[in-house]
């Protein structure tokens, strides 16, 4: 039998001169934070980004995906 894997997408919105890794970790966090108990995030990846926050664009928008794994035999 085949694991079945939920994908997920969701946006997070950083200061834009934060560096690509941590952006992926607070991506991470907050992927973690909408799991279910038990199941994790695995294969999270960024995907585009965008200037957000008016004109000057001191904030970037970034977007992800993620797969959410349950626990085994479950």
């Amino acid at each position: 039998m085949t694991d079945q894997h939920e994908t997920r997408q969701d946006k997070i919105t950083v200061p834009r001169r934060m560096p690509e890794g941590h952006v992926h970790a607070l991506a991470m966090q907050k992927a973690q934070r909408k799991v279910r108990r038990g199941n994790r995030v695995a294969d999270l990846q960024l995907g585009e980004s965008k200037p957000v926050g008016g004109g000057d664009g001191t904030d970037v928008e970034w977007s992800f995906r993620y797969q959410v794994v349950p626990p085994p035999g479950g």
